[in-house]
């Protein structure tokens, strides 16, 4: 799968057409699978290429002043989520100053027909684009009776009488629902990020740790969490535990993500490494100390090789 971040006009590969997906999928989650599978089954059929059209940075996160913009996906997440699937092209334009102001019409020609020789799109039942959201189905469908494309519009999967969205998968994360977040999502939620050199505190008292800045990407997981590992360039997952708040025992300002692994002391600064998160274990706590955080990680240690000894 090819990533396009700013594709030349009328690209040669697509001039017998192509099948198109949009959307800011945000998590990948039973949703937007359906419609990835639907890519992929028009895709074969046409004999075309399949292109899966996001947007980076979303527009969420474009017209959005906080400083830490929640998403269940950063762009790596999500490309790597999508590569399970065999899709030819993976687009992820800019959301900027000039596809802000795109009319229905303009952004239909710039970036389905101009850029991609469109012949078949597939949406979800709530898609809106273009300026102030004001494009919508029928816009497309009005656009493809006149440029040679066929719109297909999926219904929404609905998971325990509520309709599955990457909004309820934030609300049952704000919540710690871990198992209810696994359905909707289809596996374990996780995040993906590179080891950052720290103060090296946990090493000093026993409870070395990888951190993560999460600056760009504001899960709303807090709390502390069993989680397994895979590490860039290693084969296995490894267990241990996850912390997701603002450090408050040592005055932590910026969000981020810590992980102690299980009977793991290898030197990992600067790889990636995903983390999947299995189980809620506590609430982040302000500790008077030091001392009494430490006797709490070795609490929590316990806690999780009595977890792993389990699964």
């Amino acid at each position: 799968m090819k990533l396009i971040r700013r594709p030349e006009r009328k690209d040669p590969l697509f001039k017998d057409g192509s099948v198109i997906t949009i959307g800011i999928f945000d998590g990948i989650h039973l949703g937007h699978q359906a419609l990835i599978n639907q890519l992929m089954k028009k895709s074969e059929e046409m004999n075309l290429p399949s292109v899966f059209f996001t947007f980076e940075p979303t527009p969420n996160e474009y017209f959005s002043k906080k400083k830490h913009k929640q998403r269940l996906t950063s762009l790596r997440d999500k490309f790597n989520l999508v590569g399970h699937y065999e899709l030819d092209y993976f687009y992820a334009p800019p959301f900027d100053q000039t596809m802000e102001i795109l009319s229905p019409e303009d952004f239909i020609n710039k970036h389905l027909i101009d850029l991609f020789n469109i012949k078949y799109l597939i949406i979800g039942d709530d898609f809106k684009f273009a300026k102030n959201r004001s494009g919508s189905s029928i816009d497309l469908i009005k656009s493809g009776k006149c440029n040679d494309f066929e719109v297909e519009q999926l219904n929404s999967i609905v998971n325990d009488s509520s309709r599955v969205s990457s909004s309820l998968v934030r609300e049952h994360l704000m919540k710690n629902n871990l198992p209810q977040v696994c359905e909707i999502l289809g596996r374990n939620y996780a995040i993906t990020g590179r080891v950052t050199y720290g103060k090296s505190l946990g090493k000093t008292i026993g409870f070395p740790t990888a951190n993560i800045n999460l600056a760009h990407l504001d899960s709303a997981l807090r709390g502390v969490f069993y989680v397994k590992v895979k590490i860039d360039g290693m084969e296995k997952k490894y267990p241990g535990i996850a912390n997701i708040g603002f450090k408050p025992t040592v005055g932590g300002e910026e969000l981020c993500l810590e992980i102690h692994l299980l009977d793991f002391n290898q030197d990992i600064y600067l790889k990636y490494i995903n983390v999947e998160f299995l189980d809620y274990l506590r609430s982040e706590q302000k500790f008077n100390g030091l001392e009494e955080l430490t006797n709490q990680l070795k609490i929590d240690t316990e806690k999780a090789i009595a977890y792993f000894s389990d699964i």
